[in-house]
């Protein structure tokens, strides 16, 4: 009776056993998959993280196992471990974005190395004009213009890449333009002005008609690359500057506002000849080829006019008008004299219709010819007999 009851006990022992070790199979973790890729990942074990001092009793438990009080704790522990395990969020590396950021491009070059040369000095003119370029005008594309353009890049708060794209290009021309002076809507006068002064320098061969178009715009290109101006092919005011200059000398005649149907310009009270700036004054000025309306000092009409010829040439001097006709004819030459104030014998000032028709192909027989009837005509009515005429050269 007490063998059955010790067998009863060692039965109960052998399976208390084999459930503690079915306990250890059941609650091990198994592999589980990667949240991200899926994959399986190493099971944990509670040797990683076993005390330094346990026995090999704690992490292997085999059938063969003594079922006592230490073992069972040390399984116990083992299961605990295991679970704590199991349920504790696994500590993966963050996954890779399948969108990964971009960094974008570089905005394209407007105007890069292999730029054309007349592109290049283009650039070149417009950093000098605002100060990051002092070399020369080559139209080479060298490591000075890179450097000048980070320069002007940082000056005006834009990224600085190097490079000119649209935004810096942009940039650039904004600084160095300047207001249209003669575009496509300019009164016709202007354009011949325009047209007269580009065929002095050889930059127009066509008819003086007075109509912008586009050869005109191609003749002004022409001319601002040839002289290192911004190349807009627009004439703006520093274009326009530069024409003037060079087709016009101050102290002679502007023959092309003159042939363009313009009217001289008024000159400055301080540029006036000293006799001019008192009284009332008929200013004459052969350099000019003009006759000005002075009262006190004050300039208030200029007008175009012509005078002798080699042999006929009017004089020179400080006279007075002695008498005034509105019409009269020559008694030497047949020829109607409008509207004459005379002031030296038979020389007068009056209104000439050979010089309306042309102009400074001719000359006078030593008058003062006027080639305006609505501006001699308004002299006229303003000037007495008595009123000072100078005539300088």
């Amino acid at each position: 009776m007490r063998t059955i009851r010790m067998d009863r006990k060692r039965s109960a022992g052998t399976i208390a056993a084999a459930l503690a070790i079915v306990a250890v199979t059941v609650t091990a973790p198994a592999a589980r998959g990667d949240d991200v890729t899926g994959t399986p990942t190493p099971t944990s074990t509670s040797s990683a993280t076993a005390d330094p001092g346990s026995t090999a009793t704690g992490t292997t438990t085999t059938a063969g196992s003594t079922t006592t009080a230490g073992s069972t704790t040390t399984a116990t522990q083992t299961t605990a471990a295991t679970t704590t395990s199991a349920t504790s969020p696994p500590t993966t590396t963050p996954p890779t974005s399948s969108h990964p950021t971009v960094t974008p491009p570089p905005s394209p070059a407007v105007i890069g190395r292999t730029a054309p040369v007349t592109a290049v000095k283009d650039l070149q003119v417009r950093l000098k004009l605002v100060g990051r370029f002092t070399y020369a005008i080559t139209g080479v594309y060298w490591y000075a213009v890179d450097r000048s353009v980070l320069d002007f890049q940082q000056a005006q708060g834009l990224p600085r890449s190097g490079v000119v794209d649209q935004r810096t290009w942009d940039r650039l021309r904004s600084l160095t333009s300047t207001p249209t002076a003669v575009g496509r809507t300019a009164p016709a006068a202007q354009v011949r002005e325009v047209q007269l002064r580009l065929r002095a320098l050889g930059r127009w061969r066509y008819a003086i008609t007075g109509v912008y178009w586009s050869a005109l715009d191609t003749a002004v290109l022409s001319f601002q690359q040839s002289r290192n101006l911004p190349q807009s092919g627009v004439i703006d005011g520093r274009t326009w500057a530069r024409l003037v200059a060079e087709t016009y000398r101050p102290g002679t005649f502007d023959a092309y506002r003159y042939g363009a149907g313009l009217a001289p310009v008024r000159p400055a009270a301080g540029s006036l000849d000293g006799r001019c700036r008192t009284g009332r004054v008929m200013c004459v000025d052969k350099a000019t080829r003009t006759l000005t309306w002075v009262v006190d000092g004050k300039p208030l009409m200029v007008m175009w006019a012509r005078f002798g010829g080699p042999g006929r040439e009017t004089r020179e001097g400080t006279f007075r008008v002695s008498r005034k006709y509105e019409y009269v004819i020559s008694n030497l030459y047949f020829t109607p004299m409008p509207y004459s104030m005379f002031f030296s014998g038979g020389q007068a000032v009056h209104y000439s219709s050979n010089f309306a028709r042309l102009g400074y192909a001719s000359s006078s027989h030593g008058c003062v010819n006027i080639a305006d009837l609505a501006q001699v005509k308004s002299l006229f009515s303003k000037v007495r007999v008595g009123d000072k005429v100078v005539v300088r050269h």
